[in-house]
């Protein structure tokens, strides 16, 4: 009779376990960096055994595999943002620079520093992925350039935004919040770097 009533217990936190899973690995992951989430701890934050866990996912790098397969998928909506061309290029680039600063900045520095060290082919796909991303990004806004503008260095300063206005030292320095450090970089770069709408 107890065994029943364990087998009734668990189906509800097997049913839709691996979403769960995914989804409570990538907050802890994306705050405190992937190494700080241990696998045992963690399981037991969940209410499931280590057994459970690992029968959802094998591995922690499965975890980080499928996280990099969400960010990815939650990357390419934000596609849909720029390709609309009945928007002006100003307003396309305001709605993309919005769905990144609030989807980069929930990652915090030791995330990304574990991901390079600890899963390199995970790093190496994102990073992938992002390249694909920054060379579409670019063919949809060097037509829109002033002409006053070099493009090479203007893509590169872009670069430099992705790749570090989301530093939290940069929002302490500020007294801002990391996602208004973004934008108001993005904005910067946008009235400098595009032809007006």
């Amino acid at each position: 009779m107890a065994a029943r009533a364990k087998a009734r217990i668990a189906k509800p936190l097997a049913k839709g376990a691996a979403p769960r899973i995914l989804g409570a690995f990538s907050t802890r992951a994306k705050r405190d960096g992937i190494r700080a989430v241990m696998m045992g701890e963690f399981a037991t934050e969940l209410g499931m055994s280590i057994a459970t866990l690992y029968g959802h996912f094998a591995s922690k790098e499965q975890l980080v595999a499928a996280m990099v397969d969400r960010w990815c998928a939650e990357l390419a909506t934000h596609d849909a943002l720029v390709e609309n061309g009945n928007v002006g290029i100003h307003e396309r680039f305001r709605i993309w620079g919005d769905a990144w600063s609030t989807r980069i900045v929930e990652y915090s520095p030791r995330f990304f520093a574990d991901l390079a060290r600890d899963y390199p082919e995970q790093s190496a796909r994102l990073q992938a992925d992002l390249a694909k991303r920054r060379a579409k990004g670019r063919a949809i806004l060097r037509p829109h350039l002033k002409a006053s503008v070099h493009p090479g260095a203007a893509f590169a300063l872009l670069d430099l935004i992705y790749a570090h206005a989301h530093d939290p030292r940069l929002g302490d320095e500020a007294a801002a919040p990391r996602r208004d450090v973004v934008r108001t970089a993005l904005t910067i770069w946008a009235k400098g770097a595009l032809q007006k709408s």
